[in-house]
């Protein structure tokens, strides 16, 4: 059975864009949206890294962040990108006006993210002691990493999220996202204020995730009803009438979890290397470089769905003319980001974390750099997605996580932390120099290019 309620789901916009209030404008709006949600988000992040820094010190901060680190790298590794083949294909669903197949496509990514988390959980529990020894933790250290990294992964709101990217509804998603910095900063406080220990802030950020999973998924519901297609013949049907879904998911799943790998286990090996101070010293700066450019991410998430849709409409002049100018907004971010650092870096230590981790400055002005990379290209994943081209994505992560690892195991022992940000922006450097190669000769190439894979 198939629970597909009566009423219609919501259109996105397919029409040219003078026709539907111009793509500028829509994407301008959904740009202001993100970015109001994203203010929210990185005030409250740098407090409540603030806040744990100060409460627990920097050997306890440590451990936090290794705990913190191994869940969140779990959880990439095994989560599917879902909230991708939601916008790709389902772009193409709604501009048919498809629903029964929007319908199932929106229950294969729901079925999933359930089915990965599922699995997920269980890895990560036989994984928190098979890593104890690398980083000396107790049994109630390796408890707390395996019931982390469980929650992380039952906590998740991919499919939800796309949908509300999908069918334009920024407001809520920035309303839903909102709910997790919001429960940790006050979470956070609470800790604080009572001398919580490295388990009172687990359990704030555990509760963070599931409360913004909770909003996402009522959100979705509030917009689309109960129209999600579950069971053995909806999943059958997405896969029959969606070419490729498969391959496009395991693709961007996977090409998503080696971009996250090589900076989160930068942290874990620091911590196995240098002790659990310096991986927090580390964590923290990559934090702060990250969080700075926080606003050219968000541009990303709400410039995706619009590539999709000239993909979709095959307008490749704008298509061209949006990725080109897009990408100088970034340059210039990018640069504001490393003299930020360069000039303003220790303050930032000092204000956010107290003069005690004023040891990870360095760490800060490299991991700067290596963000600016990222930044300066964030337009080049979601054009090649838009285009099916995370084949080549795929490919462009596989050779930078390769590189990352090699300069890691040769800079880590002899540099320290220094080394792992070093071999941070080695590949940075490297994976946005492919990826605007690539981009280059696709928007230079011959029209009606629409495949879905690689």
């Amino acid at each position: 059975m198939e629970p597909v309620a009566k009423s219609e789901p919501a259109d996105i916009a397919v029409e040219p864009a003078d026709r539907r209030g111009g793509l500028g404008l829509r994407l301008v709006r959904n740009i202001g949206w993100l970015l109001g949600g994203r203010g929210i988000t990185g005030i409250t992040s740098i407090v409540y890294l603030g806040l744990a820094a100060r409460g627990l010190g920097p050997d306890g901060f440590g451990m936090f962040t290794l705990i913190l680190t191994f869940g969140q790298l779990i959880a990439n590794i095994i989560q599917f990108q879902s909230w991708k083949g939601v916008i790709r294909f389902g772009a193409i669903h709604t501009a048919a006006r498809e629903h029964d197949r929007l319908a199932r496509v929106l229950g294969f990514t729901a079925m999933l993210d359930w089915g990965s988390a599922v699995l997920g959980a269980a890895i990560a529990a036989a994984a928190a002691y098979l890593v104890a020894p690398l980083f000396h933790w107790a049994r109630p250290e390796q408890n707390q990493a395996a019931l982390f990294s469980a929650v992380l992964l039952l906590s998740s709101g991919a499919t939800p999220t796309g949908m509300l990217r999908l069918f334009d509804r920024f407001d809520l998603l920035t309303f839903s996202e909102a709910m997790s910095p919001i429960i940790r900063v006050i979470g956070a406080l609470i800790a604080w204020l009572l001398g919580g220990g490295v388990n009172a802030y687990l359990i704030v950020w555990a509760l963070a995730s599931v409360g913004q999973m909770i909003a996402t998924w009522a959100s979705a519901i509030l917009i689309h009803g109960s129209r999600v297609s579950l069971g053995r013949a909806a999943y059958r049907g997405a896969i029959k009438e969606n070419p490729g879904l498969w391959k496009f998911m395991i693709q961007t799943s996977l090409s998503s979890s080696l971009g996250f790998f090589w900076l989160q286990a930068g942290t874990l090996a620091v911590g196995a290397v240098a002790g659990p101070a310096t991986a927090g010293g580390f964590r923290l700066a990559d934090r702060l470089a990250s969080g700075i450019g926080k606003s050219t991410e968000t541009i990303t998430r709400a410039l995706y769905p619009e590539l999709a849709r000239l993909v979709a409409s095959n307008d490749r002049a704008t298509l061209r003319k949006l990725v080109l100018r897009t990408t100088w907004v970034a340059l210039s971010f990018s640069t504001l980001l490393v003299l930020i650092c360069v000039f303003a870096g220790k303050l930032l230590i000092k204000l956010v974390a107290g003069p005690q981790f004023m040891f990870a400055q360095p760490f800060l002005v490299l991991l700067a750099i290596s963000s600016a990379f990222i930044l300066a290209g964030f337009a080049l994943e979601p054009l090649h997605n838009a285009h099916g081209r995370s084949g080549r994505v795929l490919r462009v992560r596989v050779i930078g996580t390769v590189l990352y690892l090699a300069l890691l195991g040769i800079l880590l022992p002899t540099m320290g932390a220094k080394g792992a940000a070093i071999a941070s922006i080695a590949t940075s450097a490297l994976l946005t120099g492919q990826l605007a190669w690539s981009a280059a000769r696709m928007l230079v190439g011959p029209p009606g290019e629409r495949e879905i894979t690689s």
